[in-house]
């Protein structure tokens, strides 16, 4: 882990968790508790907890790494959603949560599958606290492949990706960032997602102490970096803080998944807006995309050979699409556009009520508002020849 996260820094905070859940969780580390001598009480509750002596080993320097993540994790996962995502993890990995869920909050219900079935399920939180993180706002880069080697693919073992963990952990801390790195794999049908944590660089930041007293702290913040291998085009995609670290993943996926350390083109222009131009209009049906309900553009910005030098942008009004006003049917865009630059789409899945949004770059640039709805709309977007395939499809 890249340093203490402390998310639990006051006594309030610990009392919101139910005090016979934390007691099960803290009572798994007896070593740390008899170094603090910490006594847990044998019928926890408001009372005769000692919180203050539990929020002062929170903020020690010697927190073990694994109590200190666990207490973390179900503090970051203390919402809706961040259960939604442990419950997926389980049925990923075939995990039973067969606990009872009544008058429990969600930092609650964290910690009980953290103990659940325990020590099976110690890695869980972590794993769907990853999961919430593909689940976030990320901007992906593309790099085809420069030559068909996709029967090489195969999935990494266990043993392969301690290896890559290894590997990635020695390059970051050559860069000076320390240690702490782990890699999460995610595994699906059309693709394989890496999930890489990693120490940012040291930042300060001030605090209060118990006594009222400003401090400074030093920490390495949590860095997380996307890797997404596409089995069916074979072509690599990635979401990185710094650019730098490209090379180091194009080569060393390429290696771990295709046995391939160069296969993967930098720099080239993967993703065309040319599908805008011309009759356009029937891509937006997309009764051929499973769990697709909806999508429609509302936000063009191009050039028109008649004004050169001008970008000319596009912008539908607040719940309503370009679809909707448009006077050019078949066609979307003047015939004398040029060079489509950026297009934003607003869909909707069929499980959901809420719309998100979809920025495609002219270039190698792709965003999507949720990660986890990726999978999905990369197949309406390389169904509609968004994404240049070097590779004939299989």
């Amino acid at each position: 882990m890249p340093g203490p996260r402390k998310c639990f820094l006051t006594v309030k905070a610990l009392q919101r968790l139910e005090p016979q859940l934390l007691c099960a969780v803290l009572a798994k580390f007896p070593e740390v508790m008899r170094t603090h001598r910490l006594a847990l009480p044998a019928q926890p509750d408001l009372i005769n907890l000692d919180y203050e002596a539990i929020q002062t080993m929170c903020l020690c320097g010697d927190l073990p790494v694994e109590l200190d993540d666990v207490l973390s994790y179900v503090s970051m996962l203390d919402t809706t959603s961040g259960w939604e995502r442990i419950q997926e993890e389980a049925r990923a990995q075939s995990r039973r949560l067969d606990f009872p869920t009544a008058g429990r909050t969600h930092a609650d219900l964290a910690m009980q599958a953290w103990l659940h079935d325990w020590p099976r399920n110690k890695t869980l939180l972590e794993e769907s606290y990853a999961r919430v993180k593909i689940h976030a706002r990320s901007s992906y880069v593309y790099f085809p492949a420069v030559r068909d080697v996709r029967s090489r693919y195969h999935t990494p073992t266990a043993s392969v990706m301690q290896t890559l963990q290894e590997e990635l952990s020695a390059y970051f801390i050559a860069e000076q960032l320390g240690k702490g790195t782990h890699v999460i794999k995610f595994d699906f049908e059309q693709e394989i997602w890496f999930l890489i944590r990693y120490p940012g660089q040291l930042k300060r930041q001030m605090e209060i102490d118990p006594e009222g007293e400003p401090n400074s702290r030093t920490f390495k913040p949590e860095e997380y970096d996307a890797v997404v291998y596409h089995k069916h085009y074979g072509d690599l995609r990635m979401n990185t803080n710094r650019v730098r670290d490209r090379t180091k993943y194009r080569i060393l996926f390429g290696h771990v998944l295709l046995n391939s350390a160069n296969v993967f083109v930098p720099h080239a222009h993967v993703i065309t807006l040319e599908p805008l131009k011309g009759r356009c209009l029937a891509m937006f049906h997309c009764a051929d995309i499973p769990g697709l309900a909806e999508i429609m553009p509302v936000e063009l910005a191009f050039q028109d050979i008649q004004e050169p030098g001008r970008e000319i942008i596009w912008r539908a009004e607040a719940g309503s699409s370009l679809l909707s006003s448009n006077r050019l049917a078949p066609y979307l865009l003047p015939d004398t556009t040029d060079t489509v630059h950026r297009a934003i789409f607003r869909y909707r899945l069929h499980d959901r009520q809420k719309a998100e949004t979809l920025t495609v770059h002219q270039g190698c640039t792709m965003t999507y508002e949720r990660d986890g709805d990726s999978v999905l709309l990369e197949e309406w977007l390389r169904s509609r020849n968004f994404v240049n395939h070097r590779l004939a499809v299989k």
